[in-house]
């Protein structure tokens, strides 16, 4: 039902046309129809719901190495392309993949920071694998920095941190951590290849392995002044799997 007040302004409804009163001003537009869901709308919302909860686990954990300084819309970002590695699996049922049952190695090369891509700043690839004992092995390899890396104007040196989070999503179960750090220095080639082997990964677990560079300046006094920001702040995931 419709009324007019003493202004002459229509509120309500006639028939399937909504009139509305904002701000002094009438509007009017056609009452949106209820659609009903399909079976594959429903599990199609249910997947992302799901992704949205995965992913916002997974940022509240990185958020001690990413410190905050990604780009602003990194969580949406994050969630998207989560989704979309998940509905890749298409040999999979919609509504019944997961991380765990899925491939999602298509999260290898997700950028936390747009404004300053790690594939730009470290050009050299880094190879992860897990190990027969669940173990995550990281191989950085043989690289001059000067061919190798783009340093900020006036830095030379870096530290490569790379960083393994695994989880089984359940906030009641402890999360698996273990990281280590190189550092780069722009004039000073790395001659061998680092192995580095993380502790073993319990099974069920799903494991991200993400790396950053963190830039500074020598001090004599402080040691390291670090120079990241949220425009620099080169960091991205190397690799993610179930275990």
């Amino acid at each position: 039902m419709a009324r007019i007040n003493k202004k002459n302004i229509i509120s309500g409804k006639i028939s399937n046309l909504v009139f509305r009163n904002i701000e002094g001003n009438q509007y009017v537009q056609s009452q949106p129809s209820n659609m009903k869901q399909t079976r594959n709308t429903k599990l199609s919302s249910s997947e992302f719901i799901a992704c949205s909860k995965w992913t916002r686990h997974l940022r509240i954990r990185l958020n001690s190495l990413l410190m905050g300084l990604t780009d602003t819309y990194m969580y949406k970002r994050f969630t998207g392309h989560f989704y979309a590695t998940l509905r890749s699996n298409t040999n999979l049922m919609k509504g019944e993949r997961n991380p765990f049952n899925a491939n999602m190695s298509g999260l290898a090369g997700f950028e936390f920071n747009t404004h300053s891509p790690f594939a730009a700043h470290f050009l050299a690839e880094i190879a992860v694998s897990v190990e027969e004992q669940n173990q995550v092995k990281v191989v950085l390899p043989v690289l001059n920095p000067t061919t190798a890396m783009v340093f900020p104007k006036r830095i030379g040196a870096a530290e490569l941190v790379v960083y393994v989070l695994a989880t089984t999503f359940d906030q009641n179960k402890a999360v698996v951590e273990a990281h280590f750090t190189t550092p780069i220095v722009k004039y000073t080639a790395i001659e061998e290849a680092i192995t580095w082997v993380s502790p073993p990964i319990p099974n069920d677990y799903f494991i991200v392995v993400s790396a950053q560079l963190l830039f500074y300046e020598a001090n004599a006094f402080t040691q390291k002044n670090y120079v990241n920001t949220k425009v620099l702040n080169p960091a991205c995931i190397l690799f993610a799997s179930g275990s």
